[in-house]
């Protein structure tokens, strides 16, 4: 019998991991891939988002002591704008292990929750799909970081799912017309020339209007660029624009397009694209679309390498590095719970008495469709901040079960403010507390 059991080693998972055991608690978690971090590893999603209030930055707790370390040992730096979240995602892999161990964590990878036994209104065990056969864990709590509800929705914990706002209890009962945020597949390209690519771009961009350049002290160079659809002419726009007469990229693999180069990794760059077109709307909870996700998205892929080499300088003798083994998915299930973020709370920057996180990053949506512009809503008053209150993660159907990560509960609007790293690592640090000291006083 655990303490707890944490079922998600993404950022979320591993902060309530960490805390609860610090704390004193007997921690299993439970991931199925066989590494952790989650987007922020698999996924390749890098950097963080930054989640500042006048000048201060709002996360701190674990995920400071994460990137601290990684600064050490040249794998994060600080960017000029001040967010530290600028991070090796290779490198962080190595670090959650260790940080998990040190706390007294202990892990199983490649561990699937295949069902759930409940009883008085608890979650009571699970059982785990594994290589030597299926497995049963105990536990006093448990917390569900699978970023998609997984667990929550095996114990019965009714959600919502997509901008559909229908309480549901299974994924079949999902409405055709209930819509998801675009799934993204990343992917890193090294052996790029960054000095060039980087002086063509101020070259041709010396407004830097979409750009953004620091060189940091040890020579290296952070650079991000970005442009979506609709929103305003770009001075990329016309090697896009001959690249599709070409027919080397297809007209949607220019809706949205960004890059990070990334901290330790010299002549590598991060991209956050492909966005997955299809001629239906994806699902990311239905194992069909998301099977398909992948294969369009390494042909995406594929694609942008070949235009990157024919049009950017820099990319002559750049190659494929590496593919995201996770799909990017941006919002799935989202729990009923005791409290429904909204995004009137986060607009009016609303403040809770028992706050899990605090955040100020904007409503941030990403549309599947290349004819519909992102939306984008900032908080009301920049210098201000918007609170998860603990009530988000909690549940009415099984009392010893926090939710934590992106699939809190919240309106579809607002869920895409609160889904960033920063926020999932403060909800799971909170999470991880709360749990201990319930159990160790």
């Amino acid at each position: 019998m655990w303490d707890l059991i944490v079922v998600g080693g993404g950022s979320a998972g591993v902060a309530t991991a960490i805390a609860a055991a610090r704390k004193g608690c007997s921690t299993l978690l439970i991931e199925k891939m066989n590494f952790l971090g989650g987007q922020a590893t698999g996924g390749l999603v890098t950097p963080m988002m930054r989640n500042f209030s006048n000048s201060k930055n709002l996360t701190n707790g674990i995920y400071s002591e994460v990137l601290e370390q990684l600064q050490k040992t040249g794998n994060s730096i600080v960017y000029k704008d001040g967010n530290p979240g600028w991070f090796n995602p290779i490198y962080m892999k190595c670090l959650l292990d260790d940080m998990c161990i040190d706390s007294g964590v202990k892990i199983l990878f490649d561990t699937t929750v295949a069902g759930v036994a409940t009883g008085n209104e608890s979650l009571t065990s699970i059982t785990c799909s594994t290589k030597s056969g299926i497995k049963k864990y105990s536990a006093k709590c448990f917390v569900d970081a699978t970023g998609d509800a997984d667990l929550a929705a095996m114990a019965g914990v009714p959600f919502r799912a997509g901008t559909s706002e229908e309480i549901l209890t299974s994924i079949e009962s999902i409405g055709k017309n209930s819509q998801f945020q675009a799934l993204s597949l990343r992917f890193i390209m090294a052996n790029v020339d960054l000095l060039s690519f980087t002086s063509w771009i101020k070259e041709i961009d010396h407004e830097m209007k979409m750009s953004s350049f620091y060189n940091t002290d040890d020579g290296q160079i952070m650079f991000s660029t970005a442009h979506v659809h609709g929103k305003c002419e770009w001075e990329l726009s016309s090697y896009f624009k001959q690249a599709i007469r070409e027919n080397i990229i297809e007209d949607f693999d220019a809706a949205y397009f960004q890059l990070f180069t990334i901290p330790g990794q010299k002549n590598s760059i991060a991209f956050n694209c492909p966005r997955i077109h299809n001629y239906k709307r994806l699902n990311p909870l239905d194992p069909e679309d998301t099977s398909q996700a992948q294969l369009i998205g390494r042909r995406q892929i594929r694609r942008f390498a070949t235009f990157f080499k024919k049009f950017f300088i820099g990319f002559e003798e750049s190659y494929i590095s590496e593919i995201a083994p996770v799909l990017g998915v941006r919002d799935s299930r989202r729990i009923l719970g005791k409290y429904t973020l909204t995004e009137e709370d986060i607009i009016a920057n609303k403040k809770f008495p028992n706050c899990a996180a605090k955040s100020n990053y904007p409503i941030d949506i990403h549309s599947q469709s290349s004819d519909d512009i992102d939306d984008e809503l900032g908080t009301s008053q920049k210098d201000d901040y918007y609170e998860i209150p603990l009530e988000s993660l909690l549940n009415d159907k099984i009392n010893n079960l926090l939710v934590v990560g992106r699939c809190i509960s919240s309106t579809f609007k607002a869920q895409s403010s609160l889904r960033i790293q920063p926020n999932c690592w403060q909800m799971g640090e909170y999470a991880g507390n709360y749990i201990a000291k319930k159990i160790k006083g």
